[in-house]
């Protein structure tokens, strides 16, 4: 290094401006300094092999310099931007600890780091960028992450690329999961992906997760839950604490799902749980509190309106009341309007309200820790909810912890272990479910006798059942349930490219239940009635399934020059083992409820136990050129211990292609407007042995008995056995051709991303029983006989930008399956919930033209049964030759729409202003239609109570009443037949999810030496728009639900906190 004179210089190239600062380790700050030197001076410094003395001993004393130096803190300050603008609210953290920062509104930052620490610039819609801090001054430019292109997504026994999928697979994040802090994983992705139907049923603790249907249904007679498979751990979805999860991958189509073969007809869910990651421990607090209320109840009617309605019901049925009989019904009505609390002689109880509560409460806790070393990396997380019932003795609890685990053994060796463990109690009363109770409070009528009687006794209600005394006194039933799992994996990467895969894994899931019913007494105007129930019982029981899982598996990709390659191949087995026990007795003596107790002569017990296994190979081909070309083949070899040995096994192949058109030279002058365009196409077969096991042998059943003897005085009963099923041993699995077309593109930037499928899925050889004339004495056995079909759409748009320091993004999805049976080889069900070119299930009625207007009118017009003014009015519709038109029978039914969910949609608005962030989240239904039945919608049903939405009936003043005229139920005739009267709109559209949450700033969390804290406020189920029945949720299932049974949705309130040391 010398110095030159200014007319003889000669520049600094950057070439050798770069050698000379990895030369010498300060150079960047040494430049600067020197180069003002030279400025003052005239002079330039020059760099020069010739002068390798002076070279060595200036680096030495800049080394030795830097000792100093380096040793310290830095202060690193800088500019984020884009290619456009300064970026505010860019999340900078140092990797490993807690301590971070965000650029204010100019883009600018300043962090105080240890020199060579490791910094992460992560912001939404951008790529994260790591920067080692080495430099007082690092400005980052950060590029926009178009639809996340580099994401690897999770699929069968693999990660890909999204940019290289070529089959149907929708993903989520565990941010959008742990936003909506509802209890079970099932509900937290309703409406986030599209195709994938998720229907909550009930706001039962412990039992308000969603069944869920991928594409449709996929069988008549066989299990349609897609299969959930979480670490590669088969298991149920709400089994998992959300806050373990990292991601979830849904497999919709053939060429996803594929390479797990029979197991996958339904679809699969991938569910991938947290690892630890090198670096600082970290702990993380999160929790919440939960006021939950039922989204929609009917209103039952008081006691003299119930009266009232009553004596109209008997006069309109032209039922003779005597003149004594009439006068008293009077004097109870007004009585009843004016009822006294000491006024015992007439009962106006409000049994929901004796019943159940306003609300109840949940909370969550969740601990995690996670950290390690290069070497040595977990994630440990411990979980804590319970969630409190609409009545008494109506809760569950459930304690979720997890340990999962990666030792780098060797540079080539990995070993991963997974651990959870899961334990749950669920509480109801001894002698109904709350399901039960719940019902029985709304239609109890209210004149019986009271909750509790002056006496201090239960009332009596009808015939000693009170739902106010089940729920406090009648005993009590646990359910406590364990499930642990237990997964190793050893991976081996002895050269580039190749890796070995060996995993063991067993999952032992067991449950206790104890059944405890003891009688409560009961009283009606101070006289005691009895007991109810006459006698106590005690019965439990314990069953238990062990589950082992092995895999082997290799693998190895290359990338030579343009072409990409990776083939898989792989083997694996699993074996089930299940077994059962229960017993109880009756007649305890002193309370002491124990089995060892009790009458033995009532003492009954019974078990069982069943086993199957699997055993399968697999195998996938990935292909790609530039990343431009795709193809994808996988293939499965399945065998089924559930068929017999000639149809145990079955080949369920895929193939799939994709083109990246973005990639192609004739797109060049799009890119300023087009940044990623690809069109896919697959086709595949699927199987299904999700048929119970072994439907094919011929079974022996106990308990039955024959008399043998010759004269009748002397036959004796002697115990025996009967096969009660036929059996078929040519039974196989139920198929599925399925066939998808997409395309994915995203615009501007990422500002606006799509994706969208078209599917067949043709289902064949469904199993089915053909009925057999009853003098065979045995049900029908299963046979391949029936065809099915699904087709349908889906599409997914969002859009993300920015403004200043303001984010907002918006995701759409809409999605539509149609379901039609195409062949039952004749079998049409008599009562048509399967019928050949129609949805499976679907609803069969009569057409109504309103009501009968007088008696010209019904005698002038077809009757279904007995008809008068004031009745439904039904229409004839089949016109065949053999028709009587005054008459009207099962032939003039028409299909009138099914219960299954069409145009599903789900609209998610994410939103974040500084220190603010905000989610909306609305899901519902564009067309849907069902039924109710039962005490919901026929007056006074079995005897209960009236509702409200009941009372507006037919008169002749009131001819467009949302009922017909008001009649006992024994004199109500066909009024209430399955008719387009009652099949009724059951789309909606609900605000599923808002969340409002704060993080507090870096200035308060250091105070408080803290990592972050953030607190929110989040609302469940908030309102619905929907014309369906008035007190009863569009969402829940109602048809063919005889009594009209169910357990409300909850709209719930959550207050919770984020808390990260």
């Amino acid at each position: 290094m010398v110095w030159i004179s200014e007319s003889k210089r000669r520049s600094v190239t950057p070439t050798q401006r770069r050698k000379m600062e990895r030369m010498f380790p300060c150079a960047k700050r040494a430049v600067p300094v020197l180069e003002n030197i030279r400025r003052n001076n005239k002079y330039r410094i020059l760099i020069s092999s010739k002068f390798n003395i002076m070279r060595k001993i200036l680096f030495l004393i800049l080394m030795l310099s830097s000792v100093g130096i380096q040793a310290q803190n830095l202060i690193v300050k800088g500019v984020v931007s884009d290619e456009s603008d300064v970026l505010p609210g860019v999340s900078i953290f140092v990797e490993g600890t807690s301590k971070g920062t965000i650029s204010d509104i100019n883009g600018k930052y300043s962090i105080e780091v240890k020199k060579g620490s490791k910094l992460v610039f992560s912001y939404v819609g951008y790529r994260t960028e790591e920067l080692i801090a080495n430099a007082p001054v690092l400005n980052v430019k950060m590029k926009a992450d178009a639809i996340q292109l580099e994401e690897a997504i999770v699929v069968g026994y693999a990660k890909q690329k999204k940019a290289t999928l070529t089959g149907a697979v929708s993903s989520v994040s565990s941010e959008t999961i742990t936003k909506r802090s509802v209890a079970s994983l099932s509900t937290a992705l309703q409406g986030a992906m599209p195709g994938v139907t998720i229907q909550q049923t009930s706001g039962e603790p412990g039992g308000d997760g969603g069944s869920i249907r991928i594409r449709g249904i996929g069988s008549i007679n066989s299990n349609t839950d897609p299969l959930v498979l979480v670490d590669g751990i088969e298991m149920s979805i709400d089994q998992v604490d959300a806050n373990t999860v990292e991601s979830i991958s849904v497999l919709k189509d053939a060429a996803s799902a594929s390479i797990y073969g029979s197991r996958a007809s339904n679809g699969v869910i991938l569910i991938t749980t947290k690892r630890g990651q090198k670096g600082k421990i970290t702990t993380t607090y999160s929790g919440y509190l939960t006021i939950q209320r039922p989204t929609n109840m009917p209103e039952p009617v008081a006691a003299w309106e119930y009266l009232q309605a009553e004596l109209n019901a008997w006069d309109n049925a032209e039922i003779t009341v005597s003149d004594a009989q009439r006068a008293q019904q009077l004097q109870q009505i007004e009585e009843q309007k004016t009822l006294r609390p000491d006024n015992w002689n007439r009962y106006d109880t409000d049994w929901k309200d004796e019943t159940m509560k306003n609300h109840s409460i949940m909370h969550n806790h969740n601990v995690t820790i996670s950290g390690g070393s290069d070497k040595l990396t977990f994630f440990g997380s411990g979980t804590y909810l319970y969630q409190d019932g609409l009545i008494p003795n109506d809760n569950y609890s459930r304690t979720n912890l997890r340990l999962n685990a990666d030792a780098q053994i060797l540079p080539w060796a990995k070993f991963s272990i997974e651990t959870a463990l899961r334990q749950g109690k669920k509480v109801n009363p001894g002698l109904s479910t709350p399901k039960q109770i719940i019902n029985q409070s709304l239609y109890m009528l209210p004149t019986l006798s009271a909750a509790r009687e002056l006496d201090g006794n239960w009332g009596y209600g009808k015939n000693g059942m009170n739902p106010t005394a089940q729920a406090y006194d009648s005993g009590e039933k646990i359910t406590k349930g364990t499930d642990a799992v237990v997964n190793g994996t050893l991976t081996l990467t002895p050269i580039k490219g190749l890796e070995l895969v060996g995993q063991y894994s067993r999952r032992q899931s067991t449950s206790r239940g104890r059944t405890l019913i003891t009688p409560y007494t009961t009283s009606l105007r101070g006289q005691i009635m009895g007991s109810y129930p006459t006698d106590d019982s005690l019965t439990e029981s314990w069953s238990e399934t062990v589950r082992n899982y092995y895999r082997a598996q290799a693998s190895y990709e290359n990338k030579f020059f343009d072409h990409y390659g990776k083939i898989l191949v792989g083997f694996q087995a699993e074996d089930n083992l299940n077994t059962s026990f229960s017993g109880g007795k009756r007649g305890f003596d002193l309370g002491r409820y124990y089995l060892g107790n009790g009458d033995s002569a009532t003492a009954t017990s019974s078990g069982g136990a069943n086993s199957w296994a699997m055993m399968s190979w697999y195998a996938r081909l990935n292909y790609n050129y530039k990343q431009r070309y795709l193809l994808e083949v996988n293939g499965r070899y399945d065998g089924s211990s559930r068929f017999t040995r000639d149809n145990r096994w079955g080949f369920f192949p895929s193939l799939s292609a994709g083109w990246v058109i973005s990639e192609e030279n004739f797109m060049k002058s799009t890119r300023k407007v087009l940044d990623f365009l690809k069109v896919r196409a697959s086709y595949g077969l699927l199987g299904n042995q999700n048929i119970g096991n072994y439907p094919y042998a011929a079974t022996i059943a106990t308990g039955y008995g024959y008399y043998l003897g010759g004269e009748e005085a002397d036959k004796e009963l002697v115990s025996g056995v009967a096969q009660t099923t036929l059996a078929n041993s040519d039974i196989s699995w139920e198929k599925s051709k399925q066939i998808n077309f997409g395309i994915d593109f995203s615009l501007w930037n990422g500002l606006l991303s799509v994706t969208a499928d078209y599917y067949i899925k043709n289902i064949y050889d469904m199993l089915m029983k053909f009925p057999l004339p009853y003098y065979v004495g045995m049900s029908p056995a299963y046979t391949n006989a029936g065809d099915m079909s699904n087709k349908g759409w889906e599409v997914s748009v969002s859009h993300k930008n920015k403004l200043n320091d303001f984010t907002y993004g918006v995701t759409f999805t809409l999605s539509d399956n149609r379901n039609k049976i195409t062949n039952l080889n004749g079998l049409n069900s008599q009562d048509k919930t399967m019928v050949e070119g129609y949805p499976n299930k679907g609803i069969w009625g009569y057409v109504t033209d309103g009501y009968y207007k007088d008696w010209d009118d019904v005698n002038n017009s077809p009757k279904l049964g007995d008809a008068r003014p004031g009745f439904v009015k039904y229409v004839k519709t089949y016109q065949g030759e053999d028709s009587d038109p005054m008459t009207i029978d099962t032939r003039d039914m028409v299909y009138l729409g099914d219960p299954f969910p069409h145009f599903e949609y789900g609209v998610t608005l994410n939103a974040g202003w500084k220190n603010f962030d905000f989610t909306a989240f609305f899901q519902g239904v564009g067309q849907r239609v069902n039924y109710m039945s039962g005490v919901g919608l026929k007056p006074f049903a079995n005897g209960s109570n009236l509702f409200r939405h009941q009372m507006d009936s037919w008169t002749p003043d009131n001819q467009d009443a949302a009922y017909p005229i008001l009649v006992p139920e024994a004199n109500a005739g066909p009024n209430y037949q399955k008719s387009d009267k009652w099949v009724r709109d059951a789309s909606y559209c609900r605000l599923k999810n808002v969340v409002l949450g704060y993080t507090l700033p870096n200035s308060w969390t250091k105070k408080l030496n803290i990592g972050s804290l953030r607190v929110y406020a989040s609302g469940q189920n908030l309102f619905t728009i929907s014309n369906f029945y008035k007190g009863y949720d569009p969402e829940v299932a109602y048809s063919g639900s005889v009594g009209g049974e169910f357990y409300p949705i909850m709209q719930t309130f959550t207050f919770g906190i984020d808390l990260k040391f």
